[in-house]
């Protein structure tokens, strides 16, 4: 989709720049005047959704805006769920989450589809194809745009972004926000098309079969993009203090991004130039879906890692008395935490699973707060306290709970645990720990302690 003059596309070049210059200039006042960065998001981001519907009612109507917006909401929960998902486990603020998404969905698309428009419009005024411009400055444009907005997260709120898995969660969500914005493109186009075409019936297959192969087959693909400038941003973000080491990675992954992009959009120009169609389609099964798999396996080894993480970081409280090793085990896979919920659940209801959901978050921002201060990084003493207050208050709503789970006390070397004749003994901790699993005593020894 195209704007339809030059004028047209300066105009809305420059309204934004402008935006983006205030928001640039308030970032270094955003820790003392939260609320001058606010409001200049919030413009921005008025500023991308009016170019971007302004684009598309010009081009298309009113009536393709209204089914090219229907069309490409339809995998958004997928997308924005995928990531949401992958991140759970850390507490991340829904605001954070949102500025992403919305930055990736109003403000990257907006001023892509500006210079990509001006792109094709000196292309072609050169004689050369406009369609070009998807190779030329969309893979450039579109990363850069995408990447902003979880940079200025680790610019602002760097607390926020503390590693790997925290850069796929805002990255991914700001690739999603792009290929849902961009589907409005796409599919008003495609409707306004098989509507001018034929009838309004064949815009709506023409839709229809957009969202079956972009929406489902592809919808991944910008965060896909995007995954790889998160890298170098999450190892930037476990890198402070070495500025240098920083921007290398950033730009370097940056680039790979570029690179990959140049490929995914090369394909099908090519393919067209060419008589070759299918090309895209062989390249799609022989490179990018690999790709696209390892990159998920890689981010499900760094969810993972995250768990471990906080079992290593955690350790030393075992010694000191303040956690269990069964609880300590417990947090040690999500596996692990699964089971936890589950017999919190059966054994002290929805409130019991809900403590312990809490505990576990809890347990994971106080791992993440250790971690930080093993990198050289400050820590938040009041987010320290908070997290173990979180942890004592969960306790108390599942803790005895289970019938066949002993009082016990642990001191950092040993249990207390009450006996049935209402002593309390001092019992070693076996060499494995006892984890929380809801197993009932054999019927022959009713009396006795799973």
């Amino acid at each position: 989709m195209n704007l339809t003059t030059t004028a047209q596309a300066i105009l809305a070049s420059a309204a934004l720049l402008a935006l983006g210059g205030i928001l640039l200039t308030w970032i270094g006042l955003a820790r003392k005047a939260k609320g001058l960065l606010v409001t200049g998001v919030a413009l921005l981001f008025a500023g991308g959704a009016t170019v971007l519907a302004w684009a598309i009612v010009e081009g298309a109507g009113a009536q393709a805006f209204a089914v090219g917006l229907a069309a490409a909401l339809l995998p958004a929960p997928v997308l924005v769920g995928t990531f949401l998902w992958l991140g759970r486990y850390r507490r991340r603020p829904w605001l954070v989450l949102a500025f992403c998404f919305g930055w990736g969905a109003c403000v990257a698309t907006a001023i892509s589809l500006i210079v990509n428009t001006s792109a094709s419009i000196i292309l072609e005024k050169n004689d050369l194809d406009p369609n070009l411009a998807a190779v030329v400055s969309a893979p450039v444009i579109e990363e850069i745009t995408k990447l902003l907005g979880p940079l200025l997260v680790y610019w602002t709120a760097r607390r926020h972004l503390t590693g790997t898995l925290d850069a796929i969660v805002y990255c991914g969500l700001a690739g999603a926000g792009f290929a849902v914005a961009e589907n409005v493109l796409y599919a008003s186009g495609a409707y306004l098309n098989g509507a001018e075409s034929l009838d309004v019936a064949a815009g709506i297959a023409q839709v229809t079969i957009l969202v079956a192969v972009r929406g489902l087959a592809t919808m991944f693909a910008h965060p896909l993009m995007t995954g790889l400038s998160a890298i170098g941003l999450g190892k930037a973000a476990r890198r402070p203090g070495r500025k240098g080491l920083q921007t290398v990675w950033i730009i370097g992954m940056l680039l790979c991004g570029m690179g990959l992009h140049a490929v995914w959009n090369g394909s099908s120009v090519l393919g067209v130039n060419l008589d070759l169609p299918a090309l895209w389609f062989a390249l799609y099964p022989a490179f990018l879906a690999p790709l696209f798999f390892t990159m998920v396996g890689a981010a499900l080894w760094l969810r993972a890692a995250d768990a471990r993480r906080t079992q290593v970081a955690l350790a030393p409280m075992v010694a000191a008395g303040q956690v269990s090793p069964p609880e300590l085990a417990s947090l040690a896979t999500f596996s692990r935490r699964a089971a936890a919920r589950a017999w919190a659940y059966q054994y002290a209801g929805t409130p019991g699973e809900a403590a312990m959901k809490d505990f576990q978050r809890a347990a994971s921002d106080l791992a993440e707060q250790y971690d930080l201060a093993s990198i050289g990084r400050p820590w938040d003493r009041a987010r320290i306290e908070h997290a173990a207050h979180t942890m004592n208050a969960a306790r108390a709503v599942y803790a005895g709970a289970d019938p066949h789970t002993p009082a016990a006390l642990w001191d950092g070397r040993q249990y207390h645990v009450t006996f049935p004749d209402g002593q309390m003994r001092a019992v070693d901790a076996p060499p494995q720990p006892v984890m929380p699993l809801p197993v009932a005593p054999p019927p022959a020894y009713p009396g006795t302690y799973a």
